[in-house]
């Protein structure tokens, strides 16, 4: 881990004793998230990806969504507040091999995926000792050319792979996605702490269709409670913690791998189950939050040599 990380994280920490444990969820959220395998020193595979996403105030929802939301079924879960979200993204896809201009058939295949996305939240209880958080979620994008993934790689590496020509071809695409994540929380939460969060994730459309299960376990002083449903504003705090988390996944269908939905394009065989291994770090600054990750994903496809990692870096503001 770098050393200003370390000497960060000690001095939140240590100086900030009398800092609460609220964090100002309630409010608008703007999230700026990167994530590049360039941390690994590597540029193949799920090789970039950026996204910028805003959140609503607590339950500033359209009133055809509230009532959307309360015929939705809210299975062992209290709701005590809602947000809208949206996203705006681009993930980039490439081979190893940059410099062969044909076709590669052992390799995944060049791709690009650039969309947007509308997402309702609900939070709430579910026991006097758990949280939880639900999403749903509709991607909405366009695979191929017009994805812009060959110029955001070039302008983003100065470098330009001669494949490019062989990628996926052009195809709307979209995702229904769900998931939920439970919280229960162990020590003070005005200090030192641990959070333990399982969670379960479904996706099914043209773009992925995967089950998913995962934990993340959380340590650290005054760590934000994102679950948390307050019913009035919450002052800003300082804080820090490290986190590490595991997901599984059975992959039915993955358009980066499978290729076009409608027609024959680039494809490989994928390997249904995979699984993703992540670390890292959040600095709380009041009302903004820096997180740095790495994450180790195992091989997606078949003939892959080797498992990937990639890096993340986000900034969230909330106001």
């Amino acid at each position: 881990m770098p050393r200003f990380l370390v000497y960060s994280l000690l001095f939140f920490v240590g100086v900030l004793s009398s800092s609460r444990a609220d964090n100002g969820w309630e409010g608008r959220i703007l999230t700026f998230t990167e994530e590049n395998d360039a941390s690994v020193g590597t540029d193949r595979h799920y090789t970039q990806g950026a996204k910028v996403a805003y959140w609503s105030r607590d339950d500033a929802l359209p009133q055809f969504l509230h009532s959307f939301s309360k015929s939705l079924p809210a299975i062992g879960l209290n709701v005590q507040a809602q947000k809208l979200g949206f996203v705006l993204g681009q993930d980039i896809y490439t081979p190893e091999d940059l410099q062969i201009s044909s076709l590669i058939t052992n390799d995944r295949p060049y791709a690009g995926w650039l969309f947007g996305a509308v997402n309702l939240q609900r939070r709430g209880e579910v026991s006097s000792a758990w949280s939880a958080v639900e999403n749903f979620r509709l991607d909405l994008g366009v695979v191929g050319p017009e994805s812009l993934a060959k110029e955001g790689q070039e302008a983003a590496h100065n470098f330009k792979p001669r494949g490019w020509s062989h990628q996926l071809k052009t195809e709307v695409a979209f995702d229904l996605r769900y998931d939920r994540r439970y919280l229960y929380r162990i020590g003070d939460p005005q200090g030192w702490a641990v959070n333990v969060i399982p969670s379960a994730v479904g996706s099914g459309g043209t773009l992925a269709t995967f089950l998913g299960l995962g934990s993340t376990l959380r340590f650290g002083y005054s760590i934000p409670n994102e679950f948390q449903a307050p019913q009035h504003e919450t002052p800003f705090h300082y804080g820090a913690y490290l986190f590490t988390g595991a997901e599984g996944r059975y992959v039915i269908r993955n358009i980066f791998l499978d290729g076009n939905t409608f027609t024959s394009s680039p494809h490989i065989g994928k390997k249904p189950w995979v699984a993703d291994l992540r670390v890292g770090l959040t600095i709380v600054l009041k009302s903004v939050e820096v997180t740095l990750a790495q994450t180790l994903r195992t091989r997606e496809f078949r003939g892959q040599k080797e498992n990937d990692s990639f890096g993340t870096a986000m900034v969230a503001v909330k106001f």
